[in-house]
């Protein structure tokens, strides 16, 4: 089973040596700053980038937010300047900065945060749409000052709105009036961020210039370009070949060793709060069989995989969801690996292997099913076909079939709307930081109502899950806020639907000598827009 384990032990715990993890990396000055990513992001703006990593970061080094995650990834004021929210929790007034100007030199005001809300609600094809469901209208009552008037109160406000939303410019925005089919012009990317975009040359490059009257002070990189890659593997050859100077996806846990024993290469790791899972139709036969996904959970041997394809840089996975280390973890729930136990569930619910192939059936057909994952992403691959090795030692067969990025979203998650369904029996999942960060954002993962349930792929439906999230999204108290928690992680954790394997670990190479100034967010790495700023400009 262990057929990745080919690294030497000694040579692995040289790697992990070699390795640090401090918040803040000394301090070296460039011109410009090449970097490496993976995959093509569109002309990111919040109408066109197209993933959570490193699409949204890409995004907020052109545009800011009200409130900005600060190094332990706490929501601090940032277009902000003050707060106040009513005793009925359904109105907020924010007042604002006055020294905050667009790339183009037009102030920022209230008038730019309203329309923003009432543009991102009257044009849905955007996902800011959703996250600004809690906000029923915006009202300018200054040219600094406006209120916010809620559906209801918002346990989430400053972290899931606030510290997520791209404040636009009402003059240039408000010319445009189909999103989805006019913005693919770069030269609308005005923002008030640190960085503009000046130059996208589709699948090769992206150049960003600094923005010197950034009122957060001229950021520390006059010029940053980001290369594209195919993989991980060309992206890491070209840093190892002085092509980029650093990288922007986090690198695969072997080439760690590697990188560490040169000398002009450093690596920085820590824990992120994205995930590994594997997700199913829970809908389809026999996915919707409660004992056949106890079953596969029970024959998943997460710490094998960690072991083996993260050299043990990584945190086991928790049946509900949440990360042990989050102070909302429950940790109660037990993560178990039982084979034998998972052999007896199928047993008694009567999936046999008949014609001894090793294989069980259901209803006259083997219990063999698509498997699919990423061509792009070698990690998700190695663990899909380990978890195939592990299930076929309890009859079941999972097919792993490596697809291309689009095909296997447009499996799951078709048009990015849970509305439209899904087309899939297994499947290698993950996301990003910001969904595992914000606790609250556990309801659009397992509410059974898209408009809720966003998220929610496998097509999960349980009244009793429904009323807990229905009453979590509106619970500002933490004590009961914490206890809805509890039990909706215990729910997840009886009723898996889908199975969590592992939270990995971030591991970040650069090139310190171009430059050295990466803070390291909690949960969500060093590639960021604070990153890119002086240490007092950081909140």
């Amino acid at each position: 089973m262990k057929v990745y384990r080919h690294l030497s032990v000694i040579v692995a715990l040289i790697g992990c040596l070699l390795l640090f993890n401090f918040s803040t990396i000394g301090t070296a000055q460039t011109t410009q700053l090449r970097m490496g990513i993976v995959g093509d992001e569109g002309t990111i703006n919040p109408y066109t980038y197209v993933t959570g990593n490193p699409g949204w970061n890409l995004l907020l080094l052109q545009y800011d937010t009200l409130y900005q995650l600060d190094a332990d990834g706490v929501p601090q004021p940032w277009l902000v300047a003050s707060s106040e929210i009513s005793d009925d929790g359904l109105t907020v007034s924010l007042s604002l900065r006055e020294d905050v100007s667009f790339h183009d030199g037009e102030a920022f005001t209230a008038e730019d945060v309203a329309f923003t809300v009432n543009y991102f609600k009257e044009n849905t094809q955007g996902r800011f749409t959703r996250a600004l469901n809690p906000i029923e209208s915006a009202t300018v009552t200054d040219t600094y000052t406006l209120d916010l008037q809620l559906t209801a109160p918002t346990p989430s406000l400053e972290l899931g709105v606030f510290s997520d939303v791209p404040i636009l410019p009402e003059h240039v925005w408000s010319e445009i009036e189909n999103p989805a089919e006019e913005s693919s012009d770069i030269s609308l990317n005005i923002g008030s961020g640190p960085y503009r975009l000046v130059e996208y040359q589709p699948d090769q490059f992206y150049r960003f210039e600094a923005f010197e009257g950034y009122f957060a002070g001229t950021p520390n990189v006059p010029e940053l370009v980001f290369i594209r890659y195919a993989d991980n593997t060309g992206s890491l050859a070209a840093l190892q070949a002085n092509e980029v100077d650093m990288l922007v996806n986090s690198v695969t846990p072997e080439q760690v060793d590697f990188l560490s024993m040169s000398a002009d290469i450093s690596v920085v790791q820590g824990p992120l709060f994205t995930t590994q899972m594997v997700n199913y139709d829970i809908e389809r036969a026999p996915f919707d069989q409660l004992d056949v996904r106890r079953a596969m959970s029970l024959a998943i041997d997460r710490q094998d995989i960690i072991d083996t394809v993260y050299l043990g840089a990584a945190t086991a996975g928790n049946p509900g969801w949440i990360h042990p280390q989050s102070t909302f973890f429950n940790a109660d729930i037990e993560t178990l690996h039982d084979p034998d136990m998972a052999n007896t569930l199928l047993d008694d619910a009567g999936f046999v292997d008949s014609d001894g192939d090793g294989i069980r059936e259901f209803d006259g057909e083997a219990m063999s099913f698509s498997f699919i994952t990423p061509s792009n992403n070698a990690l998700r691959i190695r663990i899909a076909e380990l978890v195939r090795e592990m299930l076929l030692e309890i009859g079941i067969d999972a097919r792993v079939e490596v697809v291309e990025q689009a095909t296997w979203e447009d499996a799951v998650w078709p048009g990015f709307s849970v509305s439209q369904g899904r087309n899939y029996d297994m499947a290698m999942w993950g996301w990003s930081a910001p969904i595992q960060a914000d606790v609250i954002r556990i309801s659009t993962l397992v509410h059974s109502d898209p408009s809720i349930g966003s998220l929610n792929l496998t097509g999960y439906a349980n009244s009793e899950m429904d009323a807990l999230i229905e009453e979590l999204i509106v619970t500002v108290d933490t004590d009961r806020q914490l206890e809805l928690l509890q039990s909706i992680q215990d729910l997840i954790a009886t009723d898996l639907p889908f199975i969590m394997i592992l939270y990995p670990d971030a591991v970040y190479a650069y090139r310190p000598d171009a430059y050295d100034n990466w803070l390291f967010m909690s949960g969500q790495g060093i590639f960021h827009k604070l990153s890119f700023l002086s240490e007092t400009a950081r909140p």
